[in-house]
């Protein structure tokens, strides 16, 4: 399970079809200014939290740079780090010593790290909801191995990412929130190179 989840946090990031929901002029009117947001980043770094659906508890650091670049990492006593260079993503687990790859390709959800993107068209999104100062953009991937729903959740009316919640198949809720997010940074690009240091021990960057 830990595995999935942090593994559909990354293709949440870096890269299936629903069926898009109706949308009312002011959805339309907010997917613009999330796009022009989201369109606006090219790098980004953040703390974060995730809190899995048995309350278990894990922290990190997340980079991640346009296009498909990304580096989730964890914290002791978890063991994974996930880097994405843009053309796969590597999930090393420094326990075992182990290192699963994936393509990016087919993805559910490129829509944080995806350049140029209009959310008011993507047939992904299947709702928009707006709840006590946040605006939540659902998307939904109907089938795959990876199917379930990614709800961003941005402070609203101020455009800002501040979390997004995972739901698998099963209807299992993940919660990953942002700390202090920065963007427009220099990221080094050994950052998105998942190097021996990587796999066989952690090194601060």
């Amino acid at each position: 399970m830990m595995l999935r989840t942090i593994l559909f946090s990354a293709l949440f990031l870096v890269a299936g079809t629903a069926s898009a929901a109706p949308l009312k002029p002011q959805d339309i009117a907010d997917l613009a200014k999330v796009s022009e947001y989201l369109n606006g980043i090219t790098s980004l770094k953040s703390s974060f939290v995730q809190v899995g659906p048995n309350g278990e508890l894990d922290q990190g650091i997340l980079y991640a740079r346009k296009p498909g670049r990304l580096r989730f990492e964890y914290a002791p006593p978890s063991p994974y780090l996930i880097v994405s260079d843009g053309v796969t993503i590597a999930v090393a687990n420094n326990k075992l010593r182990t290192v699963d790859r994936y393509p990016l390709v087919d993805n559910p959800l490129n829509i944080i790290l995806r350049e140029n993107m209009d959310l008011s068209r993507d047939p992904r999104i299947t709702a928009v909801d707006r709840q006590a100062g946040t605006l939540r953009v659902t998307a939904t991937e109907k089938s795959g191995p990876l199917k379930g729903q990614v709800t961003l959740i941005f402070r609203y009316p101020s455009i800002e990412i501040a979390q997004w919640i995972i739901t698998d198949a099963q209807g299992l809720q993940t919660i990953i929130a942002l700390k202090g997010p920065q963007t427009e940074l220099q990221l080094a690009p050994e950052l998105f190179v998942l190097r021996d240091v990587d796999r066989f021990g952690r090194k601060d960057d």
